[in-house]
């Protein structure tokens, strides 16, 4: 393995603001004295490109410089190798970083390049992707579907102004879910699937989760009327919406997922191509190397 970081920027992250930030990702790098090439994508999907040619040269690592979705297409290439993946957080929700301890700053961030080691994490696989921290479905799905296409707010912002809009529209949906030995049927808003703690930009979705403890975390949260819907979403800024009623957590590795209609899916803030109602979730433990403190 050569002693070389290849690093993938991802200029479109954060609304544009990524691509500002090549010149100082570069000063840290040299600070830091880490031999590095710099490749910029062209588009989505262009990550996971790049990342499988990098693997040609036998890198020491492949960092991803982006925000959680470009961290989940350079996964797609790196999941089962042995060539870890390093972060330089820049982009609008960075969830990863926090379940990692890895810094917010571009500087911290790369000091953990050179002085962090690989760690072995876990990996969730749904219709036939990988995802790194979260998976949602229903709601959260929704939200991260009207994110994705707003032209003016940006960041944490962003992601209120979304799930404030859903609050309102958002349809209940009846689900038949098999988590392990239990299977749930009923009416639900909410189905997020966590490797991570965190979802978009903040929301504490699943305190105490960790990323390489073997499990995902499976939360369903029940249909409920717009005040209580309200109640709930207040809630998840702090974690305390599970002490709510009709909302239920489980560790597990597999799940199986039925609903009454097709509804959108995020992994990692990614959205699939077009609306499940059926989906299969499975845990990969151990099968990503990050670089971490």
């Amino acid at each position: 393995m050569s002693d070389l970081y290849v690093v993938i920027l991802n200029p479109a992250a954060d609304r544009g603001r990524a691509g500002r930030k090549e010149g100082r990702i570069r000063r840290a790098l040299k600070h830091q004295g880490i031999p590095f090439e710099f490749l910029r994508t062209q588009g989505p999907g262009h990550a996971a490109e790049l990342a499988q040619k990098a693997l040609g040269e036998k890198p020491t690592a492949v960092v991803g410089a982006g925000g959680d979705g470009t961290l989940n297409e350079i996964a797609q290439a790196l999941v089962g190798t042995e060539v870890p993946l390093g972060i330089i957080p820049c982009g609008s929700g960075n969830d990863l970083i926090r379940a990692l301890g890895i810094p917010r700053d571009i500087g911290g961030a790369v000091r953990i390049l050179s002085q962090g080691r690989p760690r072995a994490v876990d990996v969730g696989r749904a219709a036939g992707r990988f995802f790194l921290n979260t998976l949602g479905m229903g709601f959260d799905g929704q939200v991260a579907s009207d994110y994705r296409r707003m032209r003016l707010l940006k960041g944490e912002l962003g992601y209120l102004w979304a799930v404030l809009i859903e609050l309102f529209r958002f349809r209940g949906f009846g689900a038949r879910v098999v988590a392990g030995e239990r299977t749930f049927e009923g009416d639900l808003i909410l189905i997020p699937v966590q490797n991570g703690p965190y979802a978009g930009g903040g929301f504490l979705l699943a305190p105490g989760a960790r990323i390489d403890d073997g499990l995902l975390d499976l939360v369903l949260v029940a249909n409920r009327r717009i005040p209580a819907r309200l109640q709930v979403l207040v809630g998840t800024r702090s974690g305390r919406y599970l002490s709510l009623p009709r909302i239920w957590r489980q560790g597990v590795r597999r799940i199986e997922i039925e609903t009454e209609r097709p509804l959108p899916v995020h992994l990692d803030g990614e959205i699939l191509s077009r609306p499940l109602s059926s989906l299969e979730v499975e845990l990969l433990p151990q099968s990503l190397r990050v670089i971490a403190p």
